[in-house]
This record gives C-alpha cells, sequence and structure tokens, in this order.
C-alpha cells in the first residue's frame, strides 16, 4: 500500500513537488499569482488574459487534492482533443520531472495496473484526477468529485455546462474553479465574474507611490512604447512594484480578473500593435485575449436600433386576406412562435401545447411551419404528421450533407441547417430591413429581449476562425423568428424544388 503521507498545505507542495516546464514557479516576477495561489476559497472565478498563468493554478490543485486527501479532481477543458494536449504537456512532463510525484505516480500504477495512468485519469496518493472534454456529456454524467475545475469556459458546449457541479453532490467539500479568457459581455465567465466580489489587482508606482489598477488606457504611452504610471508618467515595471488586490464588490463567491499589464513576459509592442487593428475580429481579441475583458463586436446582434429601423406602420396580430404566412416555433417550457409573411411580421406569442397550433395554422393560412425538432420529439413529431407537408422538424446539424451552395437540406418532415448560417440569414433579413416590424412591438419586450440576447463571435481554434452564436440570455423568440425565416424560405424553393404543391 501506498505510505502514509503527513499533511501539506497546498502551496507548500506547489513550491515543494511542482516545475513548469522543468523550472519551479516563480512568484517574485508574478507577485500578482501570489494570492490566487494560496486562496483556496471554497467557489473561485478567474476571469483573465491568455498566458497569465492560470492553467498552472488550476492544474496543480486538480493534482494537490487527490495526493494528499482520498478525494477526485475533474477537471474540464473544452473539447477531448484538448484535454489530450493539455496533460501530455503539463501534466506528465511535471510529474516525470519531480522524484516525489514519479514515486507516487508509480506505485499507483503497480497498485492498480496501467488503468491508473491514462490520459482521461492519474491516480495520485489517495484519490484520482478525471480529465474530461465538455463536448462529450457521457463522459461528464459517469463520474463524481469534490472539486471540478472549468477552463476556457466560454469555449465550452453550454448544454453541459450545468452538469459539471452536479459532480459534485455526494462530497462534502464541493470546491469550484471557474477560470476563462471571456468573450462578450454578460456571458461565460463575464457573468460569472459579475456575480463575484471582483478582486482587481492594484500596484504603487515605485516613483509617486500612486495605488493604481493597470489599464491599457491609462498606463501605456503609445507614442513612447512604454508603462508608465498613471499619475507621475513615469515608467513602471509592475513586477518590481508593491501591489495588493482588492475586493470591489460584497460576494460570498471570491473572483480575479487578470489582465497581460502584470506579466513579466508582456511585448508592449504588440500589445500596442493589437489595439490598433481595425476589423471587429481583431478588436475583440484584443480586449479578450490581451486585457482579459468581454467585447462585443458591432452588428454582432439584433439591436434596438434595428427594430427601430424596420418598424412600419401597422400593429400585430395582422391578417391580410388570402396570406401566406410562415411559421416557427421553439421549444421551451412552453412553445414560442413566430408568424411571418413574406415581407412582415404577422403574430408572436406563446402556446402550451402543440395542440393550440393547429388553430394558428388554420387562422393565419400557414403554408410552412419549422419547428425545433429537440427535446420534445414525439409531440412534434405528431404535429408533423397533422401537417404532413406543410411541417417540418429543424435539427442544427451543421452544413455536412448540405451541398455547396445551400444552406439548408429538406427531407420529408426534416430540415437540416447550420446554426450559425441560419442564424445569419435571419439576422440579415433585420438588419437590411427585409423583413418588418409592428408599430406596437413594444408590447411584447421578452421577443425584443430574446433577439438581443444571441450574440455572434469569431474564435480562434487550431489556427482557424470560427463563427458562433453565443447565447447571453433567453433566446426561444431569437429561434422561432430563425425558424420562421427557414419556412419562408423553404415556401419560396418549392417550385424551384418541384417538391410539392400549395
Amino acid at each position: 500500500m501506498l505510505k502514509n503521507l503527513k499533511y501539506e498545505p497546498y502551496f507548500d507542495w506547489v513550491q515543494d513537488y511542482w516545475s513548469s516546464r522543468g523550472e519551479k514557479l516563480d512568484f517574485k516576477k508574478h507577485k500578482y499569482l501570489l494570492q490566487i495561489y494560496q486562496d483556496q476559497h471554497p467557489n473561485i472565478v478567474v476571469m483573465k488574459s491568455a498566458q497569465v498563468g492560470l492553467t498552472e493554478r488550476f492544474l496543480t490543485e486538480a493534482i494537490w487534492l487527490p495526493d494528499q486527501f482520498k478525494e477526485n479532481s475533474i477537471y474540464f477543458m473544452p473539447t477531448a482533443s484538448m484535454v489530450s494536449d493539455l496533460v501530455q504537456e503539463r501534466i506528465d512532463d511535471p510529474i516525470n520531472n519531480s522524484d516525489y510525484l514519479r514515486l507516487v505516480s508509480g506505485r499507483a500504477k503497480k497498485l492498480i495496473g496501467k488503468q491508473a495512468d491514462k490520459v482521461s485519469m492519474k491516480r495520485m496518493s489517495k484519490g484520482f484526477v478525471y480529465f474530461r472534454g465538455s463536448n462529450k456529456p457521457n463522459q461528464i454524467i459517469t463520474i463524481s468529485g469534490d472539486i471540478i475545475f472549468a477552463d476556457e469556459l466560454d469555449r465550452m458546449e453550454p448544454e453541459s455546462i450545468p452538469y459539471f457541479d452536479k459532480r459534485l453532490e455526494h462530497s462534502s467539500r464541493k470546491w469550484q474553479r471557474w477560470g476563462s479568457t471571456p468573450t462578450v459581455p454578460n456571458f461565460g465567465i463575464h457573468k460569472l465574474f459579475l456575480t463575484s466580489d471582483q478582486h482587481e489587482y492594484r500596484i504603487k508606482c515605485n516613483h509617486c507611490n500612486e495605488q493604481q489598477l493597470l489599464t491599457f488606457w491609462d498606463n501605456v504611452d503609445i507614442e513612447r512604447k512604454l508603462l508608465v504610471c498613471k499619475k507621475c508618467r513615469k515608467e513602471i515595471i509592475p513586477w518590481q512594484c508593491d501591489g495588493e488586490w482588492v475586493k470591489t464588490n460584497d460576494s460570498d463567491i471570491r473572483g480575479y480578473h487578470i489582465s497581460q499589464l502584470y506579466s513579466p513576459r508582456l511585448d508592449l509592442k504588440k500589445l500596442i500593435e493589437a489595439s490598433q487593428k481595425s476589423t471587429e475580429w481583431e478588436i475583440q481579441q484584443f480586449y479578450n485575449q490581451n486585457l482579459g475583458l468581454p467585447y462585443e463586436p458591432k452588428g454582432a446582434k439584433i439591436s434596438e436600433e434595428d427594430f427601430q429601423a424596420a418598424t412600419r406602420d401597422y400593429t400585430i396580430p395582422f391578417k391580410e386576406p388570402e396570406q401566406s404566412t410562415f411559421m416557427g416555433v421553439d421549444i421551451g417550457k412552453i412553445l414560442h412562435v413566430t408568424i411571418m409573411n413574406k415581407k412582415r411580421i404577422v403574430w408572436i406569442g406563446e402556446k402550451k401545447d402543440f395542440e393550440e397550433l393547429d388553430g394558428l395554422m388554420r387562422e393565419f393560412n400557414v403554408k410552412v411551419a419549422v419547428v425545433d425538432g429537440l427535446p420534445e420529439t414525439r409531440k412534434a413529431s405528431e404535429f408533423e404528421q397533422r401537417f404532413r407537408g406543410r411541417v417540418f422538424l429543424c435539427y442544427y446539424s451543421g452544413m455536412k450533407e448540405i451541398k455547396e451552395g445551400k444552406w439548408f437540406k429538406k427531407e420529408r418532415g426534416k430540415v437540416n441547417t447550420d446554426r450559425t448560417i441560419s442564424l445569419d440569414k435571419s439576422t440579415n433579413i433585420v438588419k437590411e430591413q427585409n423583413i418588418e416590424f409592428p408599430k406596437n412591438l413594444d408590447n411584447y419586450p421578452e421577443f425584443k429581449q430574446h433577439c438581443k440576447n444571441l450574440v455572434r463571435i469569431i474564435r480562434e481554434e487550431k489556427g482557424n476562425q470560427i463563427a458562433e452564436y453565443v447565447k447571453i440570455g433567453p433566446d426561444h423568440y431569437r429561434h422561432s423568428l430563425n425558424y420562421a425565416n427557414l419556412a419562408r424560405e423553404i415556401y419560396l424553393q418549392i417550385p424551384v424544388l418541384g417538391v410539392m404543391s400549395m
């Protein structure tokens, strides 16, 4: 059996046994990390820029806990492939470089076999560390732990995140660690950070003693390409200054924000160059990756100004004799419905069940309806069968099976489309005023807010730029608008495709 080792506090353990790329962690030049390493608050949120040392902080605690206690750590990353790269570079190498950790790992292998040392699981002295990608929910729900780590939260599958803390239900510890570079305001890590005590790191100028939070706008002298004190304008080197973390909000959740301005590896010339980029994608990366701040790209969502520009002199409900209309239905606890004709929105509302949709189909002469294919498959399928040829269940399945030049693929009773591309289409019809809204739209505030709650961002993955929409609040009506537009497009193509006549 493994020898019972004397308990060692986390911060001492890190200094004694851990090395990063063969070197001990340097707190002299990374003073801003000292309190974060010493802090073992039950619930910690860190909103950060890239390359400031947070992953190392999370990984070391994930290894420390099962080494010192008969407890398990669960470490979540956005994808399984990212987990593989992380473990091989950031876990296996430090273990092999430490006599103590190599001994622990070696004994665990002898005790319980090779399964103690896999990419997805590591055995320490007393417990296990599990590594999981958030894109595989079936791997999440099969494990339990005492502490969870969510690294790069904003890049994770939103549907998987609610399962994370449920892995702690049988633990008495129930610690949580959340960290990420942010994307857009009020989403992911920024949304969590706003609920925290929001610590910010303030340094004291070693020339004039002015205490200050470093910001790009106050502390970067672009002409001289220097980091300077905001008061005396003399050059400062952050790690040579005294600093302290200051709480700026009352909360029982611990929160930290870190930017690259404090890093001893800051390349100020590149930072200034990044700040001078002109495209919205590059500006967002500057805010997110360099400053650790959220940024909403211009034109990234349907806005109040878009609604106002597309408002016309009519009210809903609106009916015209013999008008052809198109219905979109998104499924939540209730059904959120949007109906449009070829040029304007004619009805917005909620229904409790699918049987109530039958009346809308007849009342508004709905030619094509597109309904969320998930999660209510049985009732949706029954509705499709009652209106065979006029109702399609929609699945956001990507573009793999869709022919080049097309953005959806229609089959009998089913339509597949790419989520981002279809949302781009329905965003554009609003921004380009190809759909009209009623002058009483303010009577439907939930519809307007849902439409504003999907924001288009571009993220970089393995050198590729990937566009996606992130949800910053309830978005059911936004998808019902998307489905209604898809229904209209299906109808407009029917004569060309020769599938059916109406």
